[in-house]
C-alpha cells in the first residue's frame, strides 16, 4: 500500500450538504456506531471519497470514447455536403414552375438522384479522412 499522508483542507459546505451530512450522522449513531465514525468530518470524508470514484470511473469511460479530431471534421464534412446536395435538390425544384419540371430534371435532381450522390459523399469523406 501507498505511504498515505493526510492533507488538512477547511471546507465551506452548503447547508443543504449539511442537513445531508446530519442525517447520516444521526442514523449510524441510531445503528449504534460510535462517535468516532459517526461525525461531521467521517461522513463529509466518506462522501467526497465516495465522489472521487465516481469521477475517476467517469473519466476512464469518457477516455476511451474520444473522438480524434479527424472524426470530428469527417462528421461535420459528412453533414455540410449531404446537407448542401439536399438543399440545392430542394432549391432547383423551387425555382421551377411546376410543369417546367421534366423527366431530365427528375433524373438530375430527384430522390435518387441525391440519394445516389449522398452515397458517393459517404464513400468520398470516409475514404478521405481514412488515408490520412
Amino acid at each position: 500500500m501507498k505511504d498515505e499522508k493526510n492533507h488538512p483542507v477547511l471546507l465551506k459546505i452548503p447547508f443543504s450538504i449539511m442537513d445531508f451530512i446530519d442525517e447520516m450522522v444521526d442514523e449510524k449513531l441510531k445503528d449504534g456506531e460510535n462517535k468516532s465514525t459517526a461525525n461531521r468530518t467521517a461522513v463529509a470524508l466518506e462522501i467526497l471519497k465516495i465522489g472521487v470514484r465516481v469521477l475517476k470511473k467517469k473519466n476512464e469511460q469518457m477516455g476511451n470514447k474520444d473522438i480524434s479530431l479527424d472524426e470530428k471534421l469527417s462528421l461535420i464534412a459528412d453533414a455540410v455536403l449531404k446537407s448542401e446536395l439536399k438543399l440545392d435538390s430542394m432549391f432547383e425544384f423551387a425555382h421551377k414552375r411546376p410543369q417546367d419540371i421534366d423527366d431530365n430534371m427528375i433524373k438530375a435532381f430527384g430522390y435518387q438522384a441525391v440519394k445516389e450522390r449522398i452515397n458517393e459523399v459517404d464513400y468520398k469523406v470516409s475514404h478521405f479522412f481514412r488515408q490520412k
